[in-house]
């Protein structure tokens, strides 16, 4: 991981504690990963982030580390899905993942490779 995609990455998560909605933070996220495809380079999958209570959704894929935005609705290697407020929380760090996905908070269903693949660098 270069220096400066560290700097991307912990701005994005400086961003999301001023943050009241993933719609407000998704797309920091995904711009950080479109300007770090360097970085990710080796990483071919496909996300997609719902909110169930407030139907956000979001979707895109990397190939070769390559940005891509995706309809909600197509195909993906893993889903990370829950209330809009426990996936927020994770983002904001008020939130560990494993314990998230453990106690039900949010759900995972998919590739759990995909998954782990892409917190490497988050």
């Amino acid at each position: 991981m270069t220096q400066s995609f560290r700097k991307d990455i912990d701005a994005m998560y400086a961003l999301a504690l001023q943050c009241d909605s993933l719609a407000a933070l998704v797309p920091a996220l995904c711009d950080v990963l479109r300007r770090n495809g360097d970085s990710l380079a080796g990483v071919t999958y496909a996300y997609r982030l719902v909110a169930t209570d407030t139907g956000y959704a979001c979707a895109f894929s990397l190939e070769d580390g390559q940005f891509a935005e995706r309809s909600p609705d197509d195909p993906t290697d893993v889903t990370v899905s829950g209330p809009e407020s426990n996936l927020l929380a994770v983002f904001q760090r008020r939130l560990n993942p494993a314990a998230a996905m453990l106690f039900g908070k949010i759900k995972v269903r998919g590739s759990k490779a995909a998954l782990l693949k892409l917190a490497e660098f988050l």
